[in-house]
């Protein structure tokens, strides 16, 4: 017989909380009182679980949020691009240019011993990309694309050796060269050494070419570096962080012109 005890202790036990479980559940005032300490006691393994799922929750809903943020942000890139492409037109008589497109592109590979020179992206020739095609990084030029696979391509650094870009001095409306010296640094050349140029003015890209349209931001004098052939040169910062490069945006032509 008392090898039977266990089992009726274990069915009474059971009885027991099957009927605890059924005043619970009809929300009978003593459930709350009889409920209470099972509540307390069941809240600390459940805890982790329930912040887990809150912050899963805020985590995804955040990456939606920036989803979304970027992709209304290059909207509006592209609409301010294109703004400034039909302003810079001065033949009242001729139409503007077809609107350019961004076109988001993931980095692929950056070598270390080129890591100011280029980058490689996952878009190509398949994807309207061209030589010539100015690269973005939140709204700020980067780069020019030098080569062209059909589903990728390279772009050349503004921090490039090779890189030299027509910009001007929104400020002065002063027309220089942009170029780079390989290990991250940036020089505004063939300034006249009597013009008024300071640190923080901005810099952006010059009407001076067919793929880069006019009016891009490229970044900010930071300070007078020397004289060189009766021209200053000027030390200069970009606006963009090229040690985060991980998606870009790459201009396309919206159409014929």
């Amino acid at each position: 017989m008392r090898r039977f005890e266990p089992l009726w202790l274990h069915g009474l036990s059971a009885t027991l909380a099957g009927l605890l479980l059924l005043i619970w559940s009809l929300n009978f005032p003593v459930a709350k009182v009889l409920g209470g300490p099972f509540i307390n006691l069941l809240s600390w393994p459940e805890s982790p679980a329930l912040q887990g799922r809150l912050i899963l929750q805020a985590f995804t809903g955040w990456l939606i949020e920036r989803k979304d943020l970027k992709d209304r942000l290059r909207e509006l890139e592209a609409e301010n691009l294109a703004m400034r492409r039909a302003l810079s037109v001065p033949d009242k008589g001729r139409s503007a240019p077809a609107a350019p497109g961004l076109l988001p592109a993931l980095v692929t590979l950056r070598y270390p011993e080129a890591w100011w020179s280029e980058i490689r992206i996952d878009k190509g020739r398949s994807h309207g990309v061209v030589p010539g095609s100015p690269v973005l990084s939140d709204g700020y030029l980067i780069g020019v694309v030098s080569s062209v696979d059909d589903h990728s391509s390279w772009v050349r650094l503004l921090t490039s050796q090779e890189s030299l870009v027509a910009v001007v001095v929104d400020q002065t409306r002063d027309l220089g060269v942009l170029g780079g010296d390989g290990m991250g640094r940036m020089y505004l050349q063939y300034l006249p050494p009597d013009r008024e140029i300071t640190r923080d003015m901005t810099i952006s890209t010059a009407l001076m070419g067919d793929r880069i349209p006019p009016g891009i931001p490229v970044g900010k004098v930071l300070s007078k570096d020397r004289e060189s052939g009766g021209f200053v040169v000027y030390n200069v910062a970009l606006t963009a962080h090229l040690t985060q490069l991980y998606w870009v945006d790459v201009m396309i032509d919206g159409g014929s012109p």
